[in-house]
């Protein structure tokens, strides 16, 4: 099999600077690619006009989160592109819903696709992530494996230029999923930063703290799931959390999100499985038969009778992943997992 069949891992490590420059000057093709591909998507008008809304949020992260952005501007000049455009790439998800909510001023939600699945089995405990979007973004991903100077390893999959998504550490993995959002917000974190502030944490427990000390620019959902069994669902507005748990710990417990609210308190619009055909397949095929290692969870990923594995003529599942926790291996898909080939990456030093 060819590179390009893979994405494409690069390796950070350091302060915050060195990390950003290093991924900047390893990205600098394919993080201009991304920000060309973001401006053509958003409308050259409204992204030029983005940053007057977006100034504020990057006002708020450098005084709350100084570290991720020192490290977005390591990653503009080693990619010799302007801060603003980097804040772009990081903002992919919230600058959707910014030009939805305030540049055309349509307050009817909507979301994207993704599927977030955590299972724990008599041996580990495994974290599944569908990343569903515009094929394109293909394109524009990367595999991110990073050793800072204070902090844990962490590896994730995003978008080039961006500082996290989805993924994990020694200690726990993370899959998110968007949700509709009512509002925007420049007073919060962007999803990426959410995730790395997420994937410092030890356990779900201290994770959940993330989310009474920050708001959010929009709304998303993180699945959890820590070494030691513990999976927490948050469904999280700009400024409210909801918190959903397993019927049961231990092995054979699971947890599944899509797109649909679970949680009445958050929401107005329709909840539960009925909300989202791949909520309810993915129930569906989890009660017929817990998965029991990687290769069950993929077959799961890779289902076709409730979308769970996109394919559209503008979309499909661009990213696929299965995190094994306890042995620190990141089992990585570039597009389908019903078809594409799978690449294992280990979360420590290769």
């Amino acid at each position: 099999m060819k590179n390009k069949d893979f994405y494409r891992l690069i390796e950070v490590s350091g302060t915050p600077r060195d990390m950003g420059l290093q991924h900047g000057r390893q990205l600098r093709a394919r993080i201009h690619r991304t920000v060309q591909a973001m401006r053509e998507r958003i409308g050259p008008e409204a992204y030029e006009a983005s940053w007057r809304s977006f100034q504020q949020t990057a006002r708020y992260c450098r005084a709350n989160v100084p570290e991720l952005v020192e490290e977005m501007e390591g990653i503009a000049e080693g990619a010799e592109i302007e801060f603003r455009d980097v804040l772009n790439v990081n903002a992919h998800l919230d600058l959707a819903n910014w030009r939805r909510l305030v540049w055309n001023a349509h307050n009817e939600t909507d979301a994207t696709a993704c599927s977030s699945h955590a299972v724990v089995t008599d041996s580990d405990v495994l974290l599944g992530w569908n990343g569903d979007d515009w094929h394109g973004w293909m394109d524009c991903g990367v595999v991110v494996r990073g050793r800072p100077d204070r902090g844990q390893p962490f590896i994730y999959w995003s978008l080039a230029g961006s500082l996290g998504r989805p993924g994990m550490t020694p200690h726990l993995a993370l899959g998110a999923n968007s949700l509709p959002s009512p509002r925007w917000r420049a007073d919060g974190l962007l999803y990426p930063m959410l995730c790395r502030k997420l994937l410092a944490c030890c356990s779900a427990e201290e994770a959940l703290e993330v989310f009474h000390r920050y708001p959010r620019c929009s709304a998303m959902n993180y699945l959890i799931a820590d070494r030691s069994g513990l999976l927490i669902d948050v469904e999280s507005t700009d400024d409210r959390h909801a918190v959903l748990s397993p019927q049961h710990h231990g092995p054979g417990s699971y947890l599944l999100h899509t797109n649909s609210y679970l949680d009445a308190s958050l929401t107005e619009s329709q909840l539960g499985p009925q909300a989202c055909p791949r909520l309810t397949a993915a129930q569906r095929l989890y009660a017929e038969k817990t998965p029991a290692d990687v290769a069950e969870v993929r077959e799961i990923q890779s289902d076709h009778t409730g979308g769970i594995c996109v394919h559209e003529p503008e979309a499909c599942t661009i990213v696929s992943f299965v995190a094994e926790i306890r042995p620190g291996r990141f089992h990585v898909t570039r597009g389908n997992p019903c078809q594409a080939p799978v690449r294992t990456y280990s979360l420590h030093a290769e």
